[in-house]
């Protein structure tokens, strides 16, 4: 458990202790009053910046949507094509390593039930953004006569299942990290070489 919060921002604190709460123990576990005991303030202090749980939970996927396009955002370094999917990809799955905890907070249908238009909104962005990347890499070339819809879905299947796989530790454990992310690119390479 954290140290007792002192000074600083309580907004911050209490979004990290709920993410450590959510990914130990479940959004059942989860309460403002709890929160308020773990850091050590009144328990009317959360109330000023999360009035419910429904609040707190929908700023906690807000902030962990807006991270994970942000980590994403590394890949326009790329040129436009398979190289920026494959970027776009690689850093996903990174983001989702790096980040195991809010990874599964994400994941929690508990926690994405509470979603408000801003967090849909930056869905449907970034789904938006990966289908333009399909389309600039068709126009090069790649995979030019295939169904746009169905690369778009077999791209955010491969990304986020390979994301979830490498944030369960009964598939990471056996592998050391080079080893991960030689198979983790080589899996990515099978959807985006070219086929014969």
């Amino acid at each position: 458990m954290n140290s007792p919060y002192h000074h600083g921002n309580l907004r911050e604190a209490l979004l990290a202790r709920a993410i450590e709460t959510l990914s130990e123990k479940g959004v059942e576990h989860l309460s403002l009053r709890a929160l308020a005991r773990d850091l050590n303030v009144s328990h009317a202090a959360p109330l000023r910046h999360f009035p419910t749980k429904t609040d707190l939970l929908n700023a906690i996927a807000v902030e962990g949507v807006e991270s994970l396009v942000a980590a994403t955002d590394t890949a326009t370094e790329s040129p436009p094509g398979p190289a920026r999917l494959r970027a776009m990809m690689l850093a996903y799955i990174d983001w989702a390593i790096t980040h195991a905890e809010l990874h599964r907070v994400l994941r929690n249908p508990d926690v994405m039930r509470h979603a408000s238009d801003k967090l849909t909104e930056l869905l449907t962005a970034f789904a938006d953004r990966q289908k333009a990347e399909i389309s600039a890499a068709q126009e090069q070339g790649w995979r030019s006569n295939e169904d746009p819809a169905v690369l778009f879905l077999h791209l955010v299947s491969l990304t986020a299942g390979t994301a979830i796989v490498m944030t369960e530790d009964i598939y990471r454990d056996p592998l050391t990290t080079p080893k991960i992310r030689n198979k983790i690119a080589t899996s990515l390479d099978l959807f985006l070489s070219q086929r014969k």
